[in-house]
């Protein structure tokens, strides 16, 4: 599973149906060491478009070191939401519902996320 910043501590540990949405105050998963975080970067051209990463979170620029891709970035809507369900893992939705992205290969049932260190 991949990290993300958020206002409470949650040990590394997500749990099914938690989600984030993009906003400008959008919050995050920190993973367990808070050396990484996974939230919804805004794009600084595009007012209204969101990126979800992975990126550096201990340093002042935030140094992006993973996005949700398919055969190009995915750029979310703001309200956009990813959330962390049984038969998916990882799924990212337009405001609409739209399914934009998930992870390619999913074998089994997922219990629960674990961010890495």
């Amino acid at each position: 599973m991949f990290p993300i910043s958020v206002v409470a501590q949650n040990n590394g540990n997500i749990t099914i149906g938690s989600s984030l949405t993009a906003t400008d105050n959008s919050s995050s998963w920190l993973s367990p060491s808070s050396n990484f975080a996974f939230e919804f970067h805004p794009l600084s051209d595009k007012n209204d478009l969101f990126l979800l990463s992975v990126w550096f979170a201990k340093i002042p620029n935030k140094t992006i070191v993973w996005y949700a891709i398919s055969d190009m970035p995915a750029p979310s809507l703001r309200r956009s939401k990813v959330e962390l369900i049984t038969d998916e893992g990882l799924l990212l939705t337009s405001p609409q519902g739209e399914q934009l992205w998930k992870p390619d290969t999913l074998i089994g049932i997922v219990a629960y996320g674990v961010s890495a260190p």
